[in-house]
């Protein structure tokens, strides 16, 4: 399998090109470096085209080094791509096991920002999206997974439970319905886990914040913090959610949004 990164040279793009390494080190996964040329929807021309994309392939091959000098045993290959650039890289990263994107966002956001580009990769993409901020790794424990009632966050259990098995730390079943009383979703997802990996360390939180509000605050002590989102409906949208939009414009660590319907999330349980 692959990881599949956003690479643009760009301190935010370096951030996730990182956590992507220190993650194939331990899984053996390949690395794919994807550079996306912005066409602006068939609007720039020919010679201005060319252009862009001999940039983006030297940038591309500054970075393929930038890998080689971290991890030279790595298998890294790049992908270039022209268009829409998260409708792009989530196409290039259909059957990777992951796909990963860098992001200066960190802290309160007060406001809408529908252009945020995370957001936009996360509620296209089929394949898990690892959203990995510009921010210190230090102090951080614990792989926090947010669940709710039904099965929509049953495949984010899961690939939490494998990470915090990987990385060697303490599952956290986080659960917020506004009800203290009724941990039922926390322990069903409890049992998720434990049949993925049953020597995993594993909390339960239950809470009556909002889920949002919880997670962005888990997200800031949390090595990775994990939620799910829902399939896609009858008419072929995949929706985010308030809960995700809010967790990604405001996360302060590394967030993976799990697909319900995700192939390459099932895959990697093998």
């Amino acid at each position: 399998m692959t990881i599949v990164v956003g690479a643009d040279g760009s301190v935010a793009s370096r951030a996730a090109l990182t956590w992507a390494i220190d993650r194939a080190r331990s899984t053996g996964e390949d690395l794919v470096l994807a550079t996306v040329v912005d066409d602006g929807w068939g609007t720039v021309g020919g010679s201005a085209l060319a252009e862009l994309k001999g940039a983006a392939e030297r940038g591309s091959e500054r970075e393929v080094e930038f890998v080689r000098g971290l991890a030279p045993d790595l298998e890294v290959s790049t992908h270039l791509a022209v268009g829409s650039p998260m409708l792009a890289l989530a196409e290039a990263a259909r059957d990777a096991a992951l796909v990963a994107v860098g992001t200066h966002k960190v802290g309160y956001f007060h406001g809408h920002a529908l252009g945020s580009r995370s957001l936009q990769l996360a509620a296209v993409s089929t394949t898990p999206t690892v959203v990995v901020p510009v921010t210190s790794w230090r102090g951080r424990s614990g792989v926090a997974v947010g669940v709710s009632e039904g099965t929509d966050s049953d495949e984010a259990v899961r690939f939490a439970a494998r990470e915090a098995k990987r990385l060697g730390e303490a599952l956290v079943i986080v659960h917020s319905d506004g009800d203290e009383e009724r941990p039922a979703p926390a322990e069903r997802a409890a049992s998720l886990a434990a049949a993925v990996h049953p020597d995993v360390s594993i909390e339960q939180r239950s809470t009556a914040d909002p889920a949002s509000g919880t997670l962005i605050g888990v997200s800031r002590r949390a090595v990775l913090t994990v939620t799910g989102r829902r399939g896609a409906d009858g008419r072929g949208f995949l929706p985010l959610g308030r809960t995700n939009s809010d967790l990604l414009m405001n996360l302060a660590g590394p967030v993976v949004v799990v697909p319900a319907e995700s192939s390459a999330a099932a895959s990697s349980a093998a």
